[in-house]
């Protein structure tokens, strides 16, 4: 039986989602409460990495399992067993061919960065930038980055697959001193939404020119973007599949 579930947890007190030796992680914490439930070992495929310090609204998994539960009671299973930092939002009985990542067919992620006077209790949630934004200027840059492009210069790779993806969508907002970046796409590189936030930041600040950064983009890799944004104020926020249309 195939499960998919869909989870909500704080990044700030893990090194990420993917099991790593002697380190608190979002797949092992799961992982171990499926064990409770079952006592089966299984491993969790997820739709992409997080790394660490970076929250989820709405990262989706999946396992495959011998025990009968009905579907929504993994729910309350799940969260059961799971520290306080990790929530089970919904789960589904699947069909075997549906994969986590693979059947994804876009993602969004959102980027906080905050306007305001520095604020300690926001730190963990909302980048600390503390002063005023461009958002005109971010708004005009951002549309070098939609349609299909090679990011190599704005991602890090490691030679698996290749750099080239489509954003279909940047929404750039403010409201209270807090301006929330939106990325749909259909998949991004590990950094990829830190680096073009960072750039974006640097073009609100002043500090750098659109025309600046879409020379970067242009390079496809033979000049890199500098400015990765922490990741406390990233979120991976929704992935759809097909029957979400």
């Amino acid at each position: 039986m195939r499960i998919k579930c869909i989870v909500t947890y704080d990044g700030t007190h893990f090194y990420g989602w993917q099991i790593q030796p002697d380190k608190r992680t979002v797949q092992e914490e799961i992982q171990k409460a499926i064990y409770k439930i079952t006592h089966e070992e299984v491993t969790i495929h997820s739709s992409g990495r997080t790394d660490a310090g970076v929250h989820a609204v709405g990262q989706v998994f999946h396992f495959d399992i011998n025990k009968e539960i009905p579907e929504k009671q993994w729910i309350r299973a799940l969260n059961n067993f799971l520290p306080e930092d990790i929530y089970i939002k919904d789960s589904f009985i699947v069909d075997e061919s549906f994969h986590a990542r693979y059947s994804a067919k876009k993602k969004e992620y959102r980027y906080l960065v905050s306007t305001k006077p520095y604020n300690p209790i926001e730190r963990l949630y909302v980048y600390q930038h503390n002063r005023p934004l461009d958002i005109e200027a971010m708004r005009e840059c951002a549309q070098i980055f939609l349609g299909e492009h090679d990011f190599a210069s704005f991602c890090v790779f490691n030679g698996l697959g290749d750099t080239i993806r489509v954003i279909e969508t940047i929404d750039i907002q403010e409201e209270d001193g807090i301006v929330t970046m939106r990325f749909v796409g259909n998949g991004f590189r590990r950094y990829m939404v830190r680096l073009i936030s960072g750039a974006l930041i640097q073009v609100g600040s002043h500090w750098r020119t659109k025309e600046f950064v879409e020379e970067l983009l242009e390079s496809k890799g033979k000049k890199k973007c500098l400015f990765k944004a922490k990741p406390e104020g990233l979120y991976l926020q929704e992935v759809y599949y097909e029957e979400d249309d």
